[in-house]
């Protein structure tokens, strides 16, 4: 009896010795990376501590991330859909079909008149929808996408970190995230919503 439970703890500790010589690594994507696009290219410059292209969207299918600039700084969008985490598309026109005025969707977002577009995301997979401050408007999307903490990167990219949420949003609240990253200092503003 001994030796059989000596043989028997054996083997379980050779396999185990073994796992731990080949861990279980994921194949998925790190949750910080940096962006193959730079402040510059988001911002067209900065002058007067604003940026000369007042409004921009820069969308990073891959890494399911989208960054906004718009007059109050930057934020960046987690692109997972609420109902079910597909990746929502960037579409100018987000509107269309819903039944939702375009002036409903140009009113989202922290922009000039000038610069007001219904734009925002669509989901492929089951038609919800999402303004540009990412509050789902239509569809079974139960609630806001998330945003996650970017900054700036001593080379002048930015480095998105999608596990850190600087908001995040409850089934029915419509409340529009205040958090940026500030163009004039390339800091955050600190007003994280839900996190």
């Amino acid at each position: 009896m001994g030796g059989l439970a000596t043989a028997g703890a054996s083997l379980f500790g050779g396999v185990q010795i073994l796992r731990f010589m080949f861990p279980a690594a994921s194949s998925n994507a790190p949750a910080l990376f940096k962006t193959s696009f730079s402040f510059l290219q988001l911002t067209g410059g900065v002058v007067g501590g604003k940026a000369e292209t007042p409004v921009n969207v820069i969308t990073d299918t891959a890494n399911r991330v989208s960054v906004i600039l718009d007059d109050a700084g930057i934020y960046a969008v987690l692109l997972i859909c609420t109902h079910l985490g597909c990746t929502p598309n960037y579409v100018t026109d987000v509107v269309t079909g819903s039944g939702v005025a375009p002036s409903v969707a140009d009113n989202r977002g922290i922009r000039t008149k000038a610069q007001q577009i219904p734009n925002g995301w669509a989901c492929p997979c089951h038609g919800s929808r999402y303004f540009i401050d990412s509050t789902n408007f239509y569809g079974p999307a139960p609630r806001p996408m998330d945003w996650v903490n970017i900054s700036v990167t001593p080379d002048g990219f930015f480095a998105v970190d999608r596990g850190t949420l600087v908001a995040t949003r409850g089934a029915g609240d419509n409340t529009p995230p205040q958090w940026r990253l500030l163009v004039s200092t390339q800091k955050s503003n600190g007003k994280t919503y839900g996190v």
